[in-house]
């Protein structure tokens, strides 16, 4: 079973790699107002193909395994690049700067990012399962926190529920202090 998914992961991944490139052809050649046929998409296609191909037999036979991680994608994605252009150079097709820029940037874009949005992916479902949030509330029958050391002061008569420390000057607003006499002025304020 292990080996059927590994099989399938790498025909995953070459699939993918090879609709990275067909997009990228297609863009390019509509936004240079060259018809898409399938003759001038091939034309224009070739070359990367047979980069990306050198790219995938060269990790392959180096590490024995499909390059279906980031960091085995970048040989993949340098190979797609450099080879591309040098086929393209060696049939006559243009290499100007800007576009080896563009198509670096493209290519990188699609075969690594695919490759790094699997790897987030993965990651999340591997990961453990959150932990139930810590309840927030008051429980009854358990002492109230205490953030300010308010108790410490001997000030735990002076707050009022849900609103915390209330100060001297406006006590008088919110009722008597527990343990005064109603109307006689807190010894505070």
């Amino acid at each position: 079973m292990p080996e059927r998914d590994t099989a399938r992961s790498a025909a995953t991944a070459l699939a993918l790699d090879v609709l990275v490139v067909a997009v990228f052809v297609v863009v390019g050649r509509r936004s240079h107002a060259e018809g898409v046929t399938l003759a001038g998409w091939l034309e224009t296609a070739w070359p990367f193909l047979g980069g990306l191909v050198l790219g995938w037999v060269g990790v392959v036979a180096g590490l024995g395994r499909a390059p279906v991680t980031l960091a085995t994608g970048l040989p993949v994605w340098v190979a797609t690049v450099f080879g591309g252009m040098a086929l393209r150079d060696m049939s006559g097709q243009g290499t100007a700067l800007p576009f080896v820029v563009v198509a670096t940037l493209s290519l990188a874009l699609g075969l690594l990012g695919w490759r790094a949005a699997a790897t987030l992916l993965g990651r999340r479902r591997t990961a453990a399962p959150a932990a139930p949030a810590p309840h927030r509330g008051v429980v009854v029958g358990e002492p109230t926190p205490d953030p300010l050391g308010q108790r410490e002061l001997g000030e735990q008569d002076i707050t009022t529920p849900g609103r915390g420390v209330v100060p001297p000057q406006e006590r008088a607003r919110y009722g008597r202090r527990p343990g005064t006499e109603a109307g006689r002025p807190d010894e505070d304020g």
